[in-house]
């Protein structure tokens, strides 16, 4: 019998003179939670895929690298955004951030311009990114629950100054 072996996500280990930092980027987890839990589903003899039971999609880790963007964009990208988030509280753009990202888990809105542009490179360094699962069914939430945790299993962050 074949062994397996599993890296769950990448790391990147960044050493500089001062300090050690670990960063996590989830891009190509979704693809792979996909493909693992579609042949799950086939092994059970299971009509349902991924798509037909969970949203989910790759986000910032934080809500202040988006909101933190506005001081980078563009006047167009500015405009939008700032017509979203202005006047707002810092727990209310937070409040605000979730239902945009729920909407777009949920294929209601595309990704706006101004979140893809905080999620570009931008020169400096990428910003961490998890994957988020929102269940389409209740019923579903145990096991979003527990593919998240086995995805992010070896998180761990880390510092060292």
């Amino acid at each position: 019998m074949k062994t397996i072996k599993l890296k769950i996500h990448s790391i990147v280990d960044l050493i500089t003179n001062s300090s050690t930092v670990i960063f996590t980027y989830s891009e190509d987890s979704l693809p792979a939670l996909k493909r693992l839990v579609n042949e799950m589903l086939k092994s059970f003899d299971k009509v349902e895929t991924f798509d037909d039971i969970f949203y989910a999609d790759v986000f910032l880790s934080y809500n202040d690298d988006y909101l933190d963007a506005e001081v980078n964009f563009d006047e167009n990208n500015q405009e939008n955004y700032v017509s979203i988030f202005r006047d707002l509280s810092y727990l209310e753009k937070c409040t605000k951030l979730s239902e945009i990202k729920s909407q777009i888990l949920k294929g209601e809105i595309e990704k706006p311009q101004w979140m893809t542009f905080a999620e570009e490179y931008n020169g400096d360094y990428s910003h961490e990114t998890t994957l988020e699962i929102l269940p389409k069914d209740d019923k579903y939430l145990s096991l979003a629950d527990k593919l998240i945790s086995f995805l992010y299993s070896t998180d761990h962050e880390a510092s060292y100054e």
